[in-house]
Order: structure tokens, then sequence, then C-alpha cells
């Protein structure tokens, strides 16, 4: 795991990304529960978040004709404030941190949308880096097919390049076999977290 995880806070930041329909959120909520079950602290929390901006983004992003570069600053501020109302408190008072979407969301999904790479890293350089970043890999094809594609950023095109800007980072993060069966993708997970955890 040299070089996806640090440790520089009392809590552990860990994120899950991945395209849509890839199991994030039934993976962090299963994930959550199992730590809880070993008697520590986690906060379980989202991109977007619960907050003023974030629930003004979901609203927002009903709009199918927004563009990339209004989507990745409001993403974008919606971080900063996530971060410092929940998660940096979260870390400083050592809870693990289990954040469904972070920076790099934003970076492959708005990239799709035609903005410039490294102008969306630049924008997220504030972020703090997560200590163990897991990436839930899932064919385009089959995201597709799991997601609701009644959503903005739901086609097999968009999917695919989004895929293809989130493998631009795969030095960042432990890639994990979504294609697998739910119970398998978690026991992995588990091995993974609980290794880096030293439960």
């Amino acid at each position: 795991m040299t070089g996806k995880i640090t440790s520089d806070m009392a809590g552990k930041f860990i994120i899950f990304e991945g395209l849509d329909g890839s199991g994030k959120s039934t993976h962090a909520k299963l994930l959550s529960e199992w730590l809880e079950s070993k008697a520590l602290k986690v906060l379980h929390t989202k991109e977007p978040s619960q907050g003023k901006i974030g629930k003004l983004l979901r609203d927002y992003l009903k709009d199918t004709d927004s563009g990339g570069r209004v989507d990745a600053l409001l993403f974008t501020a919606d971080r900063a404030e996530h971060l410092e109302r929940e998660i940096l408190p979260a870390l400083e008072r050592g809870d693990i941190v289990i954040c469904e979407r972070y920076k790099y969301s934003t970076i492959a999904y708005q990239a799709a949308q035609g903005e410039d790479m490294d102008w969306l890293i630049g924008l997220n350089e504030f972020a703090r880096k997560p200590d163990l970043s897991l990436f839930l890999d899932l064919e385009s094809d089959i995201a597709l097919r799991r997601s609701d594609e009644s959503e903005k950023f739901e086609a097999l095109d968009f999917l695919t390049t989004t895929r293809e800007n989130y493998m631009k980072f795969s030095d960042s993060f432990i890639i994990v076999d979504a294609n697998k069966n739910r119970d398998d993708v978690q026991n992995e997970l588990r091995r993974i977290v609980g290794e880096f955890l030293n439960l």
C-alpha cells in the first residue's frame, strides 16, 4: 500500500471512489458498520454533502444542461465546507471518516465534461489528502446497467471517459474489483482496511 496511505492526524480519512453503480454507498455503509462493531468511532459521510452548498448542488444537478465549469466550482465549494465543518473536526477527534466520493470524482467527471484536468487538479489543491483511497472498479457498461439512466452523467461514452480519467490517478488508489459479488467485495475491503488500521 506504499504511496496510497498517509497518517498525519489522530483520525483516519478513508474515501471511496468509482463510477455510479460501483457500490460505493453499499460498501461504505457496510464497512462503517463493521468498524463500529469493533468499537471504533466512525463518521460515514458523502459528497455532495448534507450542508447548505451540497443541498443546493443536488438541486442544481437536476439541470442536465449545466456546464462542467460551474459543476466543478460547486462540487469544490461543497468540499471546502464539508472539510471545514465535518471531516477535519472528526479527524481531530480521532474518528475514522468514511467518505463516498471526494476530489477525484470532480476531476474525473468534470474532465469528462470537457474541463481542463490541470485546472481541476489545481482547484482542489486545498483538499486534504486521504489516508486511504479505495477505488471500486467497474466496467462502464456494467455501471450503466446498475445505475439510474435518467441521471445527468449516465451515458456509456461519458462513463467510459470518466473511468479513463480516474485511471490516470491509479497510483493514488487501492483498486478493488467491483464486478465481483457483494460479499466478496466487502470481504476484500475489510481485509484492506483491517490491515491499514491494524485490526
